[in-house]
């Protein structure tokens, strides 16, 4: 009988094994509530609750894995056993990312609630359900963002109505060599392995010198996964609008992969872009009917006990394209070729010698080319030119934490060289350094001041840019911010030195070697509202006032060349919220107001007035589908183009009317190694062959694997 007993008792314990344990923030150990919690291959399930407490009842036997879903924090996969009553789970949050650090705004390290100057960060999850490829990609789905293509076939990327030549590109810091027609093509750069981006608004030459007039955008690749872990992806493509196109155009083809090797003390990141389109972007002027593109990353740390840290990073990027030019009647009038190829490799040392004081090193190695062909029907060759830049660039930068102010102060010294066969000379070498320190003074708890000053030295030209801004903690909740700097971008040398004929549109431009530097004096004031849990709205007001404006003019009919305008100003406010609703619904969105003017008080053309965005995700079926839409509402402006006929820029007889597109994204997790996303770009179909954009509805599949090789640890 009291072997019955016990045998019925071990009998209903194992009946009603219990797992059991807290749901917290991985960073604020706030506990998480509303986290649907599953154990995998079955139908159990249940929620945390508002002290993020769980209880599951467990029947099976064999050893599963917990999923743990929210739609503002990534998703996490627990072995467990089958009785575990003392479970810790911390999730990472990626919707309002708070508690997140941040260094481009100041250059060193400030969580995103506290950072002084106004920083906008783009998260993993967001870069993920975009279905974009490229930043531009990215970028372009926003409010307040716009992009088109402009007569050589290059990018023309604004933020906030500022032309991409007044925003500095970085990638981990370090500015991207290649600046066709003096802007960084974002469509050059992949979004493969990116962890975020950051933002900062406004002019930043205080801390990074020329081109930061507008603000700067820091692309921060993801070196934080500890196991040996392969992704590997497949996009399929078509610029088809429906069913019938799609069955007649070709497949495009993307594949991308990325590896994580840790031996050791050394950590091995890569990864890889690939992209073949066998149709690519059809607009009035120019026209690339195959392009192929190959994006590489390679990262290689070492670190020992965290005090010294060596960084080896390789970039590369090669593109080729090829085109026609056609006559009304469809005949062939010219070929045109382009092949680009940028290699950019950066050493960096970072030594933490005490617990508040850290000095860093860096040195950039760049080179950057782009080749342009042209011929006839006949193979005659019409134009046939080469860009070349090559740069050196040396950076050592002191940060150190005092108990009431932190400091940073720096030097960089580089030698850029420019080869082309469009400037007066061939080649042309600019020596430039710079120096630069900005403190931060803590006044009180809730009050931070920050000035900082840089002097640059270009041959014979010096630029001072002095910066200021004052942060003030009203509430725990709520934040203001104003910040006021200098911004300057020197002449380029195609600015200053180009002298070319376009033969395919029959027009000349020269150079102005007489030009100066471009300056800016830029105010923002904002303030921030969180909940500091699934709630934020945050407003910028912001004005930049611009002299020795570089614009290109039309000297004659057919000739081109830049000169200094007086003064233009920008200004406007951005309006921004985010909000996850519940568990399984978060929504996001951006009103920007734009108004831009020249001396005279008109309207600068391509001023976009008025834009809206949003983005509303959420999971479905137990969180197996994650479903996103993006929206964007742009409204109506009076454009300008391109008349190859005169050989200048012309307004439009007609403006541009209201218009909306909209990007529809599917993810569907079989399991923690597949995952398949479907989506549409451009549901509502709409294009503009003169101003863009170009492509029309264009849909696409992709499979996703990951690879761990090495057994999940357990959460801590």
């Amino acid at each position: 009988m009291a072997q019955l007993l016990i045998f019925f008792l071990m009998f209903s314990t194992l009946s009603s094994a219990k797992i059991s344990g807290i749901i917290i923030d991985q960073k604020t150990s706030r506990p998480i509530s509303d986290v649907e919690i599953t154990i995998s291959k079955t139908k159990i399930g249940t929620t945390s609750n508002a002290e993020g407490l769980f209880e599951i009842s467990n029947n099976k036997r064999e050893k599963l894995i917990l999923i743990f879903n929210h739609i503002a924090y990534e998703t996490k996969y627990h072995p467990i056993n089958r009785i575990d009553t003392s479970l810790v789970i911390k999730l990472k949050e990626t919707l309002l990312q708070m508690d997140d650090i941040v260094v481009t705004s100041m250059r060193s390290g400030y969580l995103l609630r506290d950072v002084p100057v106004s920083t906008e960060v783009i998260g993993k999850k967001e870069i993920q359900s975009s279905g974009a490829v490229t930043i531009n990609d990215l970028l372009s789905q926003r409010s307040g963002v716009s992009s088109s293509v402009n007569v050589d076939g290059g990018s023309i990327f604004n933020l906030l109505g500022l032309d991409s030549r007044y925003i500095l590109i970085l990638k981990n810091g370090q500015p991207i060599t290649g600046r066709f027609n003096n802007r960084v093509d974002l469509n050059h750069i992949s979004v493969n392995r990116i962890k975020k981006i950051e933002i900062t608004k406004g002019p930043g030459s205080a801390l990074y010198g020329t081109d930061a007039m507008g603000g700067i955008i820091n692309i921060i690749t993801d070196d934080t996964n500890e196991r040996k872990t392969i992704n590997l992806n497949y996009r399929a493509t078509s610029f088809g609008s429906n069913l019938e196109e799609i069955s007649k155009e070709p497949v495009n083809d993307i594949y991308s992969s990325s590896i994580v090797v840790p031996i050791n003390n050394f950590k091995i990141y890569n990864d890889v872009t690939y992209q073949n389109f066998s149709k690519g972007q059809q607009f009035e002027y120019i026209k690339s009917d195959y392009i192929k593109k190959i994006n590489t990353n390679t990262d290689i740390n070492w670190s020992n006990s965290n005090i010294h840290l060596f960084s080896f990073n390789l970039q590369t990027y090669y593109q080729g394209d090829n085109g026609v030019t056609r006559s009304a009647f469809g005949d062939i009038l010219f070929n045109n070729s382009t092949k680009i190829q940028r290699l950019q490799t950066t050493l960096q040392y970072d030594w933490k010698y005490s617990e508040r004081a850290n000095l860093k090193q860096s040195l950039r190695i760049a080179n950057y080319s782009r080749e342009y062909l042209v011929t006839d029907r006949n193979n005659y060759i019409e134009t046939e030119n080469q860009t070349k830049e090559e740069n050196v660039e040396y950076e050592v930068m002191y940060t150190k934490a005092y108990k009431q102010f932190n400091l940073v102060y720096g030097m960089e010294f580089s030698k850029p060289v420019y080869k082309s066969d469009r400037i007066k000379g061939r080649r042309q070498t600019l020596n430039q350094n710079g120096v630069f320190v900005q403190t931060d003074i803590n006044i009180s708890k809730k009050i931070d001041f920050v000035s900082g000053l840089r002097i640059d030295r270009f041959q014979d030209t010096v630029v001072v840019s002095p910066r200021f801004a004052l942060s003030y903690k009203a509430t725990k909740k709520i934040k203001f911010r104003a910040a006021y700097g200098h911004g300057f971008r020197s002449p380029s040398f195609m600015e200053s030195l180009i002298d070319w004929e376009h033969i395919q549109f029959g027009y000349r431009v020269i150079g102005n070697q007489n030009l100066e530097p471009e300056v800016s004096r830029g105010t923002t004031l904002g303030i921030e509202f969180t909940n500091n849990k699934n709630f934020q709205i945050s407003a910028l007001i912001y004005r930049n006032q611009f002299k020795n404006l570089i614009e290109d003019y039309s000297v004659v009919p057919g000739l081109l060349s830049y000169r200094n305008i007086s003064v233009a100003s920008f200004k406007g406010f951005e309006l921004s919220t985010k909000w996850a609703i519940g568990s399984k619904i978060s929504l996001s969105s951006n009103y920007n107001y734009i108004n831009n003017t020249d001396g005279k008080g008109d309207l600068i053309p391509n001023t976009i007035p008025h834009s809206f965005g949003s983005r509303i995700s959420f999971s479905i079926f137990k969180n197996y589908f994650l479903l996103s839409l993006n929206t964007k509402i742009v409204g109506g402006y009076s454009p300008q183009e391109f008349d190859p006929n005169i050989g200048d820029y012309k307004s439009s007889k007609e403006d541009i009317d209201t218009y909306t597109i909209s990007d529809m994204t599917v993810q569907y997790k079989i399991n923690q190694k597949y995952k398949i996303l479907a989506g549409l770009k451009n549901l509502g179909n709409y294009k503009d062959n003169t101003y863009g954009p170009y492509i029309g509805r264009t849909p696409y599949v992709e499979i996703q694997k990951i690879i761990d090789t090495k057994k999940r640890k357990e959460s801590k």
